[in-house]
């Protein structure tokens, strides 16, 4: 008999944790299901991993997670015993961090667990998703498949965050930069201008820009420590926000109605939907448990909390295709095309076009951000230039017209 710390859905569509005694896992699920619960993720409960361990398997990456995967699917496809692969495995990685994961792996296998309980030791490496997913392909004879599909799923993770990072590398070095320009004018080029401006003492009136650019920079230098204050408190306040879910909802739910950017974020999170339930599909994870486990994963609260509903539905016994369209976020050909495949059953081909529908909104989009951010950033940049230009050359237009020229004795 051993002791299990499990994660499970009830018929009401919520989460419950809990822990309980069971031979195996199946027999816990069997339990679990008598309360009318249904089984999400269970661990046995093992000695915890010493701090140093833990250290080290905070630097593990994504790409280090697809390796893993990846050749963890070549020993099953293989037909290579297990512990025999994971052995293999261990000599040939290099990296220390995914040397520690192999090892522990092993071990776990090693002392009788099933290798999604061993992966499950490991939740700052291998998320309840991919347990999950190994769990249902242990369960259906698909473990190779649930690999395969997991490394996919890995790989479009890694491809979807390097083109956000390509989306906002532009624009956040534009903004930085127009910080750092900003900055420079206002704490030393602004006063040093107008100083040489009043020492000449030409009595000129000085033109409206510079007269606004001048106050400005005035009311900036004098109570610059007030706007320091501000905005630690505003970060510290946004912090707080984001730290709860009623505020990382509001949050979230803001930057939704924000013009393209908006747009983009909905489509991101709607490809990880298609993403993730294809996957899990494909290893033999029923319906109810993941979308329980996609309503976590979702990546944005707002959107989750709105997914909820078609996951309550769902778990009172109404079609996906139906519980979707009552959300009133998803579009109308993604819902009709998971319709479809629930009439024909022919799911799994259904959720791959959503899956291909999806990868190419987000492709397009990510370009039309890409083609939208440049023009802007450059603009705003460029105006702030030509405003301060116009403020420091009107001036001295103005003293060049009122200085005398004279013209030296001929002799």
């Amino acid at each position: 008999m051993s002791d299990f710390s499990y994660t499970a859905v009830n018929d009401f569509g919520q989460r419950v944790s809990g822990t309980a005694a069971a031979e195996t896992e199946d027999q816990l699920a069997e339990l679990l299901r008598s309360r009318g619960e249904h089984l999400v993720n269970a661990r046995a409960k093992t000695a915890a991993t010493p701090f140093s361990e833990i250290r080290i398997l905070e630097s593990v990456n994504r790409r280090d997670v697809i390796f893993f995967t990846s050749q963890l699917a070549t020993v099953f496809s293989t037909g290579v015993n297990l512990i025999d692969g994971l052995k293999d495995m261990e000599q040939q990685v290099e990296k220390r961090v995914v040397k520690v994961v192999v090892t522990g792996v092993r071990q776990g296998i090693e002392s009788g667990l099933s290798l999604s309980d061993s992966l499950a030791r490991y939740p700052k490496v291998f998320n309840d998703l991919y347990v999950s997913v190994v769990r249902a392909g242990e369960a259906t004879g698909r473990a190779e498949r649930a690999l395969e599909d997991l490394v996919a799923q890995l790989e479009w993770q890694e491809d979807l965050t390097n083109r956000i990072r390509e989306a906002l590398t532009y624009p956040v070095i534009v903004l930085v930069l127009l910080g750092i320009v900003s900055a420079v004018l206002v704490s030393f080029t602004i006063p040093q201008i107008m100083k040489v401006y009043a020492n000449l003492n030409l009595n000129i009136p000085l033109p409206l820009p510079t007269r606004i650019i001048m106050a400005v920079t005035g009311f900036i230098r004098t109570n610059w420590l007030a706007f320091v204050a501000g905005g630690i408190a505003l970060v510290i306040a946004f912090r707080m926000q984001w730290e709860t879910e009623d505020g990382r909802a509001r949050i979230q739910g803001w930057l939704l109605g924000v013009p393209v950017v908006g747009e983009l974020l909905r489509k991101i999170a709607f490809s990880r939907f298609a993403h993730y339930f294809a996957t899990m599909h494909g290893a033999g994870l029923e319906v109810a448990p993941s979308m329980a486990l996609i309503e976590r994963l979702f990546g944005n609260e707002y959107l989750a909390r709105r997914f909820h509903r078609a996951v309550e539905r769902v778990m009172a016994g109404d079609s996906l295709s139906h519980a979707l369209s009552m959300v009133g976020e998803f579009p109308a050909v993604v819902i009709q095309m998971i319709g479809l495949g629930e009439r024909t059953g022919r799911m799994e081909r259904s959720l791959e076009d959503v899956r291909k529908y999806y990868d190419k909104e987000v492709e397009r989009s990510v370009r039309r951000a890409l083609t939208l951010f440049g023009p802007i950033s450059l603009i705003l940049l460029a105006s702030v230039f030509v405003t301060m230009a116009i403020a420091f050359y009107l001036p001295l237009f103005r003293m060049l017209r009122v200085i005398p020229t004279t013209t030296p004795p001929l002799r």
